[in-house]
């Protein structure tokens, strides 16, 4: 355990230096983007242009991040991939059956902007790569690019300070993006580039998400080849950050047909040691664990239940609130469950940022309505 811990401990080091030297070598490229500015204009610095530069700085920033999302888009959609939605803030573009629809909701894991596209046809997992790779790497290019741009049209005919604002910022969303890292859930572009290319571990995981995703969106029509690739990416990779979201998007195939195989797969995953404050992919593999005990009639035998449920926190609201569906069966309050299942079916809605359709999670709901009536046929005896 000690061993463990120490290498856990390095590698964090490492991974903070090399983010660090990737921030400096960021900080050594915008000098002579804006400093020559500076020298040829000599700009005045008083509190008119300051807020003008400041209000260009916000503008830059919403602009850069739909820049980076399109960007995605569309090197997805011209190497072959399907629009599935897209997210700027809390603005969301859903394409669903034959129609675009637009909602407006709040961001999921904490994501900004967020453009999601399937394979709609069966590929190899070699296409997969090379496709994935430049579906990935559209979002950071179009920003260099839009920042390339400008800073030409600002250097020869079109100088501008609020111009000049608006390259450094998508030069920076660029290229901040390209940084191999990962924080609460989220990873960057350039760590999905980094595992596609095998330099860090994950690209079957990778892989296999998006092949789940191309045979089946909205629930677990899947092969028994592909259920069987991700079942031992699970079990041979437990320790690696996107597993626990492979593990529960993987439980909803079994725990119709055979809710303990999930509960088997589910114990190297689910309620272990959390490295992390904040870890909402761990939430939802705890979630799917306790959703597997409930159908597995093992929910209320499970050893320290409770102390289990308590870990799940609060960042995402739909696995919160089945944390506190699950503790309200546990304690027979038949009137919390009832308060929390209606919010359930609330924030679900029609679409989830996170869920989509959310088609398992409305069932879930389903049985735990039935849970509620067996709760308050017992509170009433």
């Amino acid at each position: 355990m000690v061993t463990a811990s120490r290498d856990k401990g390095t590698g964090q080091k490492k991974k903070s230096l090399g983010q660090t030297l990737a921030g400096l070598a960021i900080g050594v490229v915008l000098w002579p983007v804006f400093l020559p500015y500076l020298f040829i204009h000599e700009p005045v610095i008083d509190l008119k242009n300051t807020l003008v530069i400041l209000t260009a700085i916000v503008v830059s920033a919403v602009l850069a991040l739909i820049i980076h999302e399109f960007g995605h888009a569309i090197a997805g959609a011209v190497s072959g991939m399907k629009f599935m939605n897209m997210s700027i803030g809390p603005l969301v573009v859903i394409r669903s059956g034959e129609k675009n629809r637009i909602i407006f909701q709040k961001p999921a894991l904490g994501y900004l902007g967020r453009a999601m596209l399937r394979f709609p046809a069966e590929i190899t997992a070699e296409q997969m790569e090379n496709v994935l790779k430049r579906y990935v790497a559209g979002g950071p290019a179009a920003n260099i690019i839009a920042a390339t741009i400008s800073v030409a049209l600002v250097y020869t005919i079109l100088p501008s300070g609020v111009l000049l604002t608006f390259a450094i910022v998508n030069l920076l969303l660029g290229a901040a993006n390209l940084i191999p890292s990962d924080s609460k859930g989220m990873m960057t572009d350039g760590k999905h580039l980094s595992m596609l290319a095998g330099k860090t571990p994950g690209k079957e995981l990778v892989l296999i998400s998006y092949r789940l995703m191309q045979e089946d969106t909205e629930g677990t029509d899947w092969s028994p080849e592909t259920v069987r690739t991700a079942e031992e990416l699970v079990r041979r990779n437990p320790d690696h950050p996107l597993t626990p979201a492979l593990y529960a998007s993987l439980s909803p195939y079994y725990i119709s047909k055979n809710p303990l195989l999930s509960e088997e797969l589910g114990r190297e995953i689910a309620f272990r040691e959390r490295p992390l404050k904040i870890d909402p992919l761990q939430d939802m593999a705890d979630i799917a664990m306790i959703h597997t005990l409930h159908a597995a009639g093992l929910l209320s035998s499970e050893p320290e239940i409770r102390t289990k449920l308590s870990r799940i926190g609060e960042t995402e609201k739909v696995t919160r609130l089945f944390r506190d569906a699950y503790s309200a069966i546990l304690d027979r309050q038949a009137d919390k469950l009832n308060d929390y299942l209606d919010e359930l079916e609330h924030v679900l809605g029609e679409w989830h940022s996170l869920y989509l359709e959310g088609i398992y999670e409305k069932e879930r709901v389903l049985v735990l309505r039935n849970a509620l009536r067996d709760c308050e046929t017992q509170c009433n005896r």
